[in-house]
């Protein structure tokens, strides 16, 4: 009878310690990945882009904990099978809050689950609005957009609480007349009241060195404008080779 006992003993411990491996891996695999997918691998997209196609936008889309419900209220509004999205909550709203929205996402818009062109972020940037740390967030996402679909031709971002004044399919309409290498920045590097405002204070952003602090504060010290680069402004819906530039 001991002997049977051993016999099967093994087994179990095997099956058992395998089975832990598998939930542990599942485990870290959500909390250590940049983003949650909808589609869990990038997959070809169901409709052609190119020039002689539509044009499409890739849409990044941002709230704070507790947005969940707005962000699926404004990825309702516009979302189109053409476009790419990608939702993101900050630091303060919890990993299942994400996976919530994850889930309600797929309930609220069937098309998603069939063309896959949705994802939530699983790894969020901590974010100071009016800091730098806007910008590395916004060059995160534009990258983890061109790794998941690079068929898009203009890069938008939004926040949770706008909504749209136009339908999407009247915004493509529109766009297909506008020559898919213009970018929306300003002509000129003359920068106006800009430069006092916007170049030459000093700001110190805590999100960029500290995982749990999004304060910022602006020294009374102001420094010189620049003269290795020069500064071009204008709306942040950069096309796909200005954000290839950007990133690479």
């Amino acid at each position: 009878m001991a002997s049977a006992a051993e016999r099967y003993l093994f087994p179990l411990l095997f099956v058992s310690f395998l089975s832990l491996l598998l939930l542990l891996s599942a485990l870290s695999g959500f909390t250590a990945s940049s983003y949650v997918f909808l589609s869990h691998l990038p997959s070809p997209s169901l409709l052609r882009h190119g020039p002689a196609q539509p044009p499409s936008f890739a849409y990044f889309i941002t709230g704070s904990g507790g947005d969940s419900p707005r962000i699926l209220r404004l990825l309702s509004a516009i979302y189109h099978p053409r476009n790419r999205y990608l939702l993101h909550l900050s630091s303060d709203a919890s990993d299942s809050e994400r996976s919530r929205l994850a889930v309600s996402v797929r309930a609220a818009i069937p098309a998603a689950r069939v063309f896959e062109n949705v994802d939530v972020m699983g790894r969020p940037d901590q974010v100071t609005n009016m800091g730098p740390s806007v910008l590395a967030a916004t060059l995160h996402a534009a990258a983890v957009m061109l790794r998941l679909d690079g068929g898009w031709d203009w890069f938008v971002t939004l926040s949770a609480a706008d909504y749209p004044l136009l339908t999407q399919d009247d915004l493509i309409h529109v766009f297909s007349s506008v020559p898919r290498d213009l970018n929306f920045i300003d002509h000129t590097s003359d920068l106006g009241w800009k430069e006092a405002q916007r170049v030459q204070p000093v700001i110190v952003d805590a999100a960029i060195y500290l995982a749990r602090r999004s304060s910022y504060f602006q020294a009374t010290e102001k420094r010189k404008t620049p003269d290795a680069f020069k500064f071009f402004t204008g709306i942040l819906h950069p096309l796909i080779p200005f954000a290839h530039h950007g990133l690479f």
